[in-house]
């Protein structure tokens, strides 16, 4: 899982270094524009990192811009991934709910796309539609009344309260995004085998804390500051609500000091389709994203003009094979010396007797002759007029040559892993 390359502005929420137990800095600073949320109960970080993103999608190469991305199954790499498109697809839902006044159809999905943007964001609503409409009665115990019928709308509280999920589910991820940064380097330190898992849990914490004391105590540290305070802020947040959002506690564990944080955990708790996805969100800006996403836009552009060759070359030994079948008889020509002629160009020599005569033989019966000596007894060839030199087999053969000459070259020339990557990606 680790050197993943991370993907392009996926974070759901702020990309952040600690600077003290509360409070995140940005990875970057960029001016966003300010969204009133649908409801008072939901908080606008949502709103802002949609903002960020959608910035970033309409400015970035489009080479760049996936629907997936980091997901070692698909190869996809550079891009940003589902659960994050999906949760920024729920943020243009509220837009459209304020946009429109009122609830919110499938209909009303289509008709708002006038962008690539928006297409991107409607394709993801339309697939969460179900999901979002049911939010209202999840762990609220709500029902429907007998004999009720539920309409196939979104209302407001429906994108409320997944809008509520979502918060939730930053306010975790923002706790333990710095275990990630660096590729997970914080986590590789903290992280011992739990019953053959590697995850942390409130005793690794504890001992991390004394270790590095003692070690400080001595005039050395285990842990930079920044490091420390990761430590400690998790330390003293462990057992809350949005701790507990992203752990696993066994049977029993009423305290969820022996509760395990993983990969696993928090993909699961902050609504990520897979762990990987955890090493996007927490490295989205890293130093290597911008060549890496050119490298990878240059690499796709070069694909593309091989493919394009390879097409190239496919018309043109499809249009030779094509001329190759027929011969324009030359004046005194009989089918002796069209063979004869034919056999020389295609073996850069001249021919043996009993090769021309078999290869006359075969060009006399493919156009109409019985054989060469009924042919002598008309001589009828006129310059000028097409006979038919080859049959199907001999087509089909050269076929085969070029198909594989042109694989060949697309082996040698193409990036294979980019081109995954780029058919991956819708």
């Amino acid at each position: 899982m680790k050197n993943i390359r991370s993907g392009w502005m996926v974070g759901f929420g702020n990309d952040t270094k600690v600077s003290n137990g509360d409070d995140p800095i940005m990875a970057r600073e960029i001016e966003t524009t300010s969204f009133e949320p649908v409801s008072v109960e939901v908080t606008t970080p949502a709103f802002e990192a949609y903002s960020r993103f959608r910035e970033d999608y309409e400015n970035s190469p489009k080479c760049a811009v996936r629907s997936s991305m980091s997901d070692s199954q698909s190869g996809r790499v550079g891009t940003i991934s589902d659960a994050a498109v999906d949760k920024m697809a729920v943020v243009w839902l509220a837009e459209k709910y304020k946009e429109l006044g009122r609830d919110i159809t499938r209909q009303d999905i289509e008709d708002g796309v006038n962008s690539g943007f928006d297409s991107l964001m409607a394709d993801s609503a339309l697939k969460q539609f179900e999901t979002i409409k049911r939010a209202k009665f999840n762990h609220e115990g709500g029902f429907l009344l007998i004999g009720s019928k539920e309409k196939d709308v979104l209302t407001g509280k429906d994108i409320d309260k997944t809008l509520k999920g979502i918060e939730n589910q930053r306010r975790s991820l923002d706790l333990v995004a710095p275990l990630f940064a660096n590729n997970g380097e914080l986590f590789d330190k903290l992280a011992e085998d739990h019953n053959g898992k590697w995850s942390i849990n409130y005793w690794d914490l504890k001992d991390a804390r004394k270790a590095d004391d003692r070690a400080k105590a001595k005039g050395d540290r285990l842990y930079t500051d920044e490091e420390r305070q990761v430590i400690d802020n998790l330390y003293k947040k462990w057992g809350s609500s949005d701790m507990r959002r992203i752990e696993h506690r066994g049977q029993g564990d009423t305290m969820g000091c022996d509760g395990l944080l993983s990969y696993d955990t928090v993909a699961k708790g902050a609504g990520f389709a897979n762990p990987e996805e955890i090493h996007v969100a927490a490295n989205a800006h890293s130093e290597y994203l911008a060549d890496f996403v050119q490298n990878k836009c240059e690499t796709e552009e070069q694909n593309m003009n091989v493919i394009q060759e390879a097409r190239r070359m496919t018309r043109e030994d499809q249009a030779a094979i094509e001329a190759s079948m027929n011969y324009s008889v030359k004046p005194g020509q009989g089918f002796d010396r069209i063979a004869r002629d034919v056999l020389t160009q295609q073996n850069g020599q001249k021919p043996q007797e009993s090769s021309v005569v078999q290869f006359s033989t075969e060009i006399a019966q493919r156009n109409g002759y019985l054989s060469r000596e009924e042919y002598d007894k008309q001589r009828n060839l006129k310059p000028g007029q097409s006979v038919r030199i080859h049959d199907d087999e001999w087509k089909m053969m050269r076929h085969l040559d070029s198909t594989i000459r042109i694989q060949e070259y697309l082996d040698q020339n193409l990036n294979a892993e980019v081109l995954d990557q780029t058919l991956r990606g819708r």
